[in-house]
Formats: C-alpha cells, structure tokens, sequence
C-alpha cells in the first residue's frame, strides 16, 4: 500500500477561508441593534370605543430648568411647590403631572422634581425635554 503525500492530504484553507469571511459577513449584517426603550413599560389603552362623557383631569404641569423649578409657569421656590403639590396631591392622588426638562437643567434638578411629586403622593408623571 502506498501512502499518499503530504500534498494530497493537505485540507484546502482558502475555500475554508472564505466561509469563515462569509459568515462573518452575513452575522454582521443581520445583527439587530438592542432597542433600549423597548424594555420601558408603556400602559396603552384598552381597546374599543371611547368614553366622551368623562372628564379629563386636568394636569399639572412642571418646568425645571438650570436651578430653577417652574409649576403651571410661575417660578416657585422649592419648598411652595412642595406644599401646593402636597395639597394638590391629597385633593387628587391620581393627578398626572407633567415634567417638562431643558436641556440646561441638571440630572439633580430632575430628581428634585421627581422627589417633590414622590413626597406629595403623586406618581403618575411624565416626563418630556423642552426643544
């Protein structure tokens, strides 16, 4: 029996290669990029008809800008709208408050307008940028 040389029996790389290239080509090409607002829950609406007859509540709402904080448009001080929240949260817990954040304000007058609205037992809020 003859062996065969080692020519013969050498495996083809560059075919190999080229897989190898092609798979990485087509795994870059079909990786999706990872939503992250897809992770935030969202209440929606529950189908079917709409209610006219009720009343929307009215809501409040809330500027901050760089150290200062703005409540239905008037500059207050912090502790005046602490106690007109907390007024305004005992009369209505469900009252919706809208926080509206410029993009000069910092991350902390934020989360002093997110604590004042958790201190007055206000918990449904929303929170936009102004442009």
């Amino acid at each position: 029996m003859k062996r065969k040389s080692a020519d013969q029996l050498a495996v083809p790389m560059s075919s190999m290669i080229d897989i190898v290239f092609l798979l990485l080509i087509y795994f870059i090409v079909t990786a999706r990029e990872e939503i992250s607002e897809a992770h935030l829950a969202v209440n929606l609406p529950s189908p079917g008809a709409a209610k006219t007859d009720e009343v929307k509540p009215k809501m409040l709402e809330m500027q901050v800008h760089a150290n200062k904080l703005y409540l239905q448009g008037a500059e207050k001080p912090v502790e005046e709208i602490a106690s007109t929240l907390k007024y305004l949260g005992s009369l209505d817990p469900d009252q919706t408050v809208i926080i509206q954040v410029s993009m000069s304000a910092r991350a902390t007058d934020l989360v002093t307008a997110l604590d004042l609205c958790r201190a007055a037992g206000l918990d449904k809020l929303n929170v936009m940028t102004l442009k």
